[in-house]
C-alpha cells in the first residue's frame, strides 16, 4: 500500500468519522447555506410562543425581586413586552411575505434580536429563578437560531 493511498483512506475515513455527527445542509451558489421556508417559519413561530412564556413568568419574577417597585422593573417590564411584541409582529410578517429575504422580515428579524439582546443584558445582570432562566435559555437558543439564518451575531 502507497503512503499516498494510505493518506488519502485516512482523510476520507476522518471526513466521514467527523462528518457523520453534522447536520447536512444544502448550498447554492448565492449563499453558504440555504434555510427553507418551514425551518425559518418553526423558529419564528417557536418565538411568539416562547417569548410570551417568557413575559409572563418575566413579569413574576420581576414581581418577587429586589427590582420591584423601582424605575428599574419597569424598564425590565418593558424590554421583555418589546421582544414579545417584536415576535409577534415577526411571525406576522412572516406569515403574511412567507419570504426570509423580504426587507419587511429582516427588518422585522433585526428589530426582534435587538429587542432581545436588551433582554439577554438584563438577564446576565440580574439573578433569577431556575424556571426563568431555563425560560430564557430556550427563548435565547431561538434567538440565536434566527441570528444564524441571517448569518448574525448571537446573543
Amino acid at each position: 500500500m502507497s503512503v499516498t493511498y494510505r493518506t488519502a483512506c485516512a482523510a476520507l475515513g476522518a471526513v466521514l468519522f467527523l462528518g457523520s455527527g453534522s447536520m447536512v445542509q444544502a448550498q447554492d451558489a448565492n449563499r453558504d447555506v440555504v434555510v427553507t421556508k418551514a425551518a425559518v417559519g418553526d423558529i419564528v413561530h417557536r418565538l411568539a410562543q416562547r417569548s410570551g412564556e417568557f413575559k409572563e413568568e418575566f413579569n413574576k419574577a420581576i414581581e418577587h425581586s429586589m427590582m420591584d417597585g423601582t424605575k428599574l422593573e419597569e424598564r425590565a417590564k418593558h424590554r421583555a413586552d418589546d421582544l414579545h411584541d417584536a415576535a409577534k409582529r415577526l411571525k406576522d410578517v412572516f406569515g403574511d411575505k412567507k419570504d426570509k429575504n423580504n426587507p419587511a422580515v429582516r427588518d422585522q428579524v433585526d428589530k426582534t434580536l435587538s429587542a432581545g439582546a436588551d433582554v439577554n443584558r438584563i438577564m446576565q445582570d440580574h439573578r433569577f429563578t431556575d424556571k426563568l432562566q431555563r425560560n430564557w435559555d430556550l427563548l435565547r437558543s431561538d434567538l440565536n437560531a434566527l441570528a444564524a439564518v441571517y448569518a448574525l451575531s448571537p446573543l
